[in-house]
């Protein structure tokens, strides 16, 4: 089981561009890594308040979380960088941004595992959000807060998922919704083309995939609204097949003994 450190935490959607070479990003002021031989089934990845704390993690995970990605755009990877774990103690200033606790991961994966990396650009099916066309339904949020947690459980009817959000950029939200949704996404990247600024507010219901598709199938006597359409009718989103360039990571090496801290 993975858990983080925040709610609806997805670590590992597609990003539309990566930031420089290895050598001149910046490094956390301190940092452990280590080999974890526990055995335990357990993971634990947490990026926020200046510090990343990783336990129990097999490195192929931790590189997608470094780089922002998801699993499918890491290629060259060995058989081992799944399934050997790793714990990650670093710290650098609290009021660091996650995107450049991500960025201080990538220099300590270089000097720890020598890892080595480019980027191609490939072709890939993904979720497109979009504006739909009777406009935008979400509320701007009164500030810009950060939060930990943006969002939170909400209240409905019975069965379904609720969902109350706030501070959110687009950015987030498609960040968060293959995580909020997994049985309507399946683990499809989802790229923010709205072309909207700033942070938002919202409430979100629907029926989750598993007793939609009962209801449909006449299973029982329930109705329902998808993801897709609870999206739309709910945030005046909408969110549509493509096929787009999207950036691959390619190892090009990394090493399976860290440097010693």
């Amino acid at each position: 089981m993975l858990r983080t450190g925040r709610t609806l935490l997805f670590l590992f959607s597609a990003i539309s561009g990566f930031a420089q070479s290895g050598s001149t990003l910046p490094s956390f002021d301190v940092a452990e890594v280590k080999i974890n031989k526990s055995g335990a089934q357990e993971m634990y990845v947490d990026f926020r308040s200046g510090q990343v704390t990783v336990r129990n993690v097999p490195l192929r995970l931790l590189i997608t979380a470094a780089y922002h990605i998801p699993d499918s755009s890491l290629e060259g990877a060995p058989g081992w960088l799944a399934v050997d774990r790793y714990d990650v103690i670093a710290k650098a200033a609290p009021t660091t941004p996650e995107d450049q606790l991500r960025l201080m991961v990538r220099t300590l994966l270089a000097d720890r595992l020598k890892l080595a990396t480019h980027e191609e650009q490939k072709p890939t099916a993904v979720y497109a959000m979009v504006v739909s066309k009777r406009g935008l339904k979400m509320q701007p949020s009164e500030t810009a807060k950060i939060a930990e947690d943006r969002c939170r459980p909400g209240q409905g009817t019975p069965g379904d998922q609720h969902v109350v959000c706030q501070h959110m950029t687009m950015r987030d939200l498609a960040d968060a919704i293959p995580n909020m949704a997994p049985g309507y996404i399946h683990g499809v990247p989802v790229v923010d083309q709205t072309d909207m600024k700033g942070s938002f507010e919202f409430k979100l219901d629907w029926t989750p995939a598993g007793r939609l598709n009962a209801s449909i199938a006449g299973a029982d006597g329930s109705t329902g609204t998808s993801f897709f359409d609870a999206v739309e009718a709910q945030l005046g989103l909408r969110l549509e097949n493509r096929k787009v360039p999207m950036p691959v990571i390619v190892i090009d090496h990394v090493e399976r003994v860290p440097v010693e801290n």
